[in-house]
């Protein structure tokens, strides 16, 4: 979030420099991204504060931050006139929760005056003309981001919100063609699609400088939509960020009549009142906050008047001031709000954090009461992501399968297609992949740690039970042959393996199945593309892996190309070849041929040597030792 340091200061009196100002925004939570650029500070935002996607959000934690006055500009409070107004009508009630429109007859549309171009341009937006403008600077204000659209350009005085059609086309404000489908909403006007909804506006209605009639609107949409549509059509703008950050339906009201305000200022006109399309208003959210939460989670005991201010700073209303506690009224725009440890935060971020005491507690910490397959399965996580695997939770409820004798269904499912839960993570995990596809993604490796369920699979049996699993799935968009995949699988598997310090194991071939043994127990299986493991049964054979891997040194390779029996298991070999000397850091699988003769196959094995404490003559010995040791 770029915030113009004299922009700021247009909500905020203060004398501190732009270096100071940032510490300040340190402390809230805000960190600048880049170094302060003259008259900007760029600010990372990692939270979930749509408000903080707003100028005035911004302005108002600081002024909280630094006890000062939070001055909001001037907004329209005038009645417009009656009629002359657009037609609302909404078809996509679960996706447009409020529609706000205002039309203007007789403006006039030309530059921005040099402050507004300035501020724009500060920000990083292209001035446009001055009707154009006010919607960029409100959406940057307020953070509720607006269309404005030539009215005489309707052929019909009304706008429907609306399901796009499947292969539905629009040509964006940039020019360009943009295919819909069905999946996405529009805003259109005599059915045709004039808008994206909560994306991008289209070119046939855009406000140019022969326009003399507008329609302003402002509508709140349901955010995985717009991320959704979005993310399909890659598109990232001004406007996504802030529908992505869950905005409240009060904003929309709140934008109109601030743009009211300023194009009355910059372009005249008249306007009429304001049609609202807010079926299901949002009642808001009531909580309390404890004093004693306050000492519990930061270790400060406060009075209450300190605590008051801060609250009423942020925009709390204070309902009714009871003895160690606060009935309150969060404020509209903090959607991020939804418990009370998140106004604990707030009270000790505007306080600082720095005043938390760090002394040592006084007393032994709790027991550890976590049960260590959870621990494990962080382990896990942190194991794959260090591999590069991406994870993925997916829904366990899939369609019912007759086939499946140990499969549990549900009575009381909601559709017939998630009717029953997996037997696999596999069978939900794989359509992952699909979405990669489908998005030109070229390649992929994710991996999901969750619960399988299962019953005996006997007549009448009622009694399920869940097990904990993990599993990989590699997906590449690209001419790889099978070998290829099931050649960075085992990579995978051999890697995991390795971090987690379990050496003997095998890969067996039983029937159609390779089947992945640890110590002589079943352990999980493998396929060219993937690999399934019971946690419990790698958490017990794990141990902790204390050796410095490979790539913290300097290293020397040795391949040694090996003719075997097609049924001899490849991870018996590398564990022959790890036990033949001490010196040997890592062995790996290089390549794999099946199609010698139908009885033999060959395999490259790499070695690697820390090149501090071995020479090649010594790495010569070593190579005949294990060729020895193999019996080849």
């Amino acid at each position: 979030m770029k915030i113009p340091i004299d922009w700021l200061k247009e909500y905020v009196e203060t004398n501190k420099t732009p270096e100071e100002i940032a510490e300040s925004f340190t402390s809230l939570g805000l960190l600048l991204d880049k170094p302060i650029s003259g008259n900007v500070m760029d600010l990372e935002h990692r939270m979930d504060r749509s408000d903080w996607l707003s100028i005035i959000g911004c302005a108002r934690d600081f002024a909280a931050f630094e006890n000062l006055e939070l001055k909001l500009p001037p907004n329209n409070t005038k009645k417009g006139k009656d009629g002359g107004s657009v037609e609302i009508r909404v078809e996509a009630p679960d996706i447009c929760r409020r529609f706000n429109t205002r039309v203007f007859r007789g403006v006039r549309v030309q530059e921005s005056p040099d402050w507004l171009k300035k501020r724009l341009s500060d920000y990083g937006m292209t001035p446009v003309n001055n009707i154009v403008d006010v919607t960029n600077y409100v959406m940057i204000e307020y953070g509720n981001p607006m269309h404005a659209q030539d009215l005489d350009k309707f052929e019909k005085q009304e706008i429907v919100i609306r399901k796009a059609g499947k292969g539905e086309q629009i040509v964006t404000l940039d020019g360009t063609n943009v295919i819909l489908d069905d999946s996405m909403f529009v805003l259109s006007q005599n059915n045709e699609a004039i808008v994206i909804g909560g994306v991008v506006g289209g070119a046939k209605t855009a406000v140019d400088f022969i326009t003399s009639n507008i329609v302003l609107d402002a509508g709140n949409y349901d955010q995985a939509n717009v991320r959704r549509t979005a993310r399909k059509l890659k598109i990232q703008n001004e406007s996504v960020s802030r529908y992505d950050k869950f905005l409240h339906p009060e904003n929309t009201q709140i934008a109109v009549e601030r743009a009211t305000y300023l194009i009355l200022e910059l372009a005249g006109g008249e306007y009429y009142e304001n049609d609202d399309y807010y079926p299901k208003p949002v009642p808001a959210k009531k909580m309390e906050l404890r004093l004693e939460r306050i000492l519990s989670i930061g270790g400060i005991e406060f009075e209450p008047e300190p605590v008051k201010r801060i609250l009423v700073s942020l925009g709390y209303t204070v309902i009714e001031e009871r003895k160690g506690s606060f009935f309150l009224e969060v404020p509209y725009f903090r959607t991020d709000v939804v418990v009370e440890d998140d106004i604990v935060s707030d009270i000790l971020r505007i306080s600082n954090y720095n005043y938390i005491p760090s002394d040592m507690a006084d007393s032994a910490p709790p027991k550890e009461i976590t049960p260590g397959v959870y621990t494990f399965e962080e382990t896990l996580r942190d194991a794959l992501v260090n591999l590069g695997l991406h994870e993925h939770i997916t829904d366990p409820l899939v369609p019912h399968d007759k086939s499946i004798k140990t499969q549990v269904w549900l009575d009381n499912s909601k559709s017939a297609d998630k009717n029953a839960l997996r037997t696999t993570i596999y069978e939900t995990l794989l359509p992952v992949t699909q979405v990669y596809y489908k998005h030109g993604l070229k390649e992929a490796e994710v991996f999901e740690i969750g619960k399988v369920y299962k019953h005996s699979g006997e007549a009448g049996d009622i009694n399920a039970y869940s097990e904990p699993r993990l599993a990989t799935v590699i997906y590449r968009n690209r001419a790889l042959s099978t070998y290829e995949i099931s050649r960075k699988t085992r990579e995978l598997l051999s890697g995991l393996f390795l971090i987690l310090g379990v050496g003997d194991y095998k890969v067996e071939k039983q029937g159609d199945v390779h089947i992945i043994t640890i110590g002589g127990t079943s352990t999980g299986y493998i396929s060219y593309d993937s690999f399934t493991l019971d946690v419990e049964v790698i958490m017990n054979t794990s141990k902790t892996n204390t050796r410095v891997l490979h790539e913290l040194i300097n290293t020397i390779t040795e391949d040694v190309s090996l003719n075997i029996e097609a049924g001899r298991e490849v991870g018996d070999i590398i564990n022959k070849i790890r036990q033949s000397d001490p010196k040997i850091n890592k062995v790996e699988v290089v390549e794999e041929y099946f199609d010698i003769t139908e009885d033999r196959k060959s395999i490259l094995v790499r070695m690697y040597f820390n090149a501090k404490h071995t020479n090649q003559e010594e790495i010569n010995s070593i190579k005949n030792r294990v060729l020895e040791k193999l019996e080849l």
